[in-house]
């Protein structure tokens, strides 16, 4: 084994919940870097209608997708870029005009989310961006984009659907699409596969998002997720792990599939989460409170959900109706510390319906 991590980091009071399969309701390294480039200046970018794109590109050769995992093969499939390169600007529909972007979920695939159902649907015809993407006008649309660069959010009711992030050549820490500031984005029926992987690299990181029905892989952790976040009918998996991490201290990285740093009112439900036998967990919670986590397939890691109150006095959560693969490497399906009050029931390995165990120790 690589390295598998002490699992507890600074945890503060929080509940969580985790209940019911199918159906829905609806880890960035550090502050984001070396990923400038492009601004919207225009209400949307889409595949019809005018935008204005600034900046340079990202530079590289284009990625080419995931890698093969239990859940399938991720990348664009069948999906098709429509034209050339957009060097000096792309093209855009209407931003958006009202509204949330988080109240209007249609439901999930109705099975395990795997490649089949998750990022761009079959058939849509991608527009190639060749640069990154900072976003600053409120209400933009992206939809239909094979993105060529890092995408940086700073605006609210910002909608990115239907398109690929293939980010770039990492300098610093960053991750696939970053929202950096403003509410009520949404990341829906997107793909982010990570052409570069690198130590400073995440998929997703942000707060005030939904992310619904995503194919997201290629970064040392899945996503960083924080407060008034969902993350719902998603595939995360094939994290990248490295033997020499500079946010570790020089030591391996601390992979996870999704990470709970800090926050309320946050949703992981009905996802498929995937890490190797030699990462640290498909959930880490290291600091929250006020969090609802329902209905994951859940798979790998040190131990696959990692629960601490170190840093805080204690730590109260609900874990229900669950579903753990076998592959953890300490065979831990649930980790809690000696101060967490774990109230569980109906967890159970995903093979046989059988309870699974819970560790306790710090």
């Amino acid at each position: 084994m690589r390295h598998v991590p002490s699992p507890f980091t600074v945890l503060a009071l929080m509940t969580l919940a985790i209940a019911a399969i199918p159906s829905c309701s609806g880890s960035s390294n550090g502050a984001s870097g070396g990923v400038g480039g492009g601004t919207a200046t225009g209400g949307s970018l889409a595949s019809g209608g005018t935008g204005t794109l600034g900046g340079t590109a990202a530079g590289g050769a284009a990625g080419t997708g995931g890698a093969k995992n239990s859940g399938g093969t991720s990348g664009p499939g069948s999906n098709k870029a429509s034209g050339g390169n957009a060097n000096g600007g792309a093209t855009g529909g209407n931003a958006a005009t009202g509204g949330t972007n988080s109240g209007t979920s249609p439901a999930c695939p109705g099975v395990r989310p795997d490649a089949t159902n998750t990022g761009v649907p079959p058939g849509v015809a991608l527009t190639v961006v060749n640069q990154d993407i900072t976003i600053t006008q409120d209400g933009t649309v992206i939809d239909a984009q094979d993105i060529h660069g890092f995408v940086v959010v700073k605006a609210s009711h910002v909608k990115i659907t239907r398109s690929i992030v293939r980010g770039g050549v990492a300098t610093a820490n960053g991750d696939g699409i970053r929202v950096a500031s403003g509410t009520d984005i949404l990341i829906e029926d997107t793909e982010v596969a990570l052409a570069y992987p690198s130590a400073y690299l995440d998929g997703v990181a942000g707060s005030n998002f939904t992310v619904r029905r995503s194919n997201i892989h290629g970064g040392v952790d899945g996503m960083k997720v924080g407060s008034d976040s969902t993350v719902e009918c998603c595939y995360i998996h094939d994290l990248a792990s490295f033997a020499s991490d500079p946010n570790q201290g020089g030591g391996a990285t601390h992979n996870d599939a999704i990470q709970v740093l800090s926050g309320s009112t946050i949703r992981i439900t009905n996802n498929q989460l995937v890490a190797s036998t030699d990462q640290n967990a498909a959930i880490q919670v290291t600091q929250d409170f006020g969090a609802v986590i329902d209905g994951n397939w859940a798979d790998g890691g040190g131990c696959t959900f990692n629960f601490s109150h170190k840093g805080g006095a204690s730590l109260a959560l609900t874990a229900t109706n669950n579903r753990f693969g076998r592959n953890s490497f300490y065979d831990c399906p649930i980790l809690k510390s000696t101060q967490t009050t774990l109230t569980q029931s109906g967890n159970v390995w995903d093979d046989n319906a059988a309870p699974v165990p819970t560790q306790t120790h710090d």
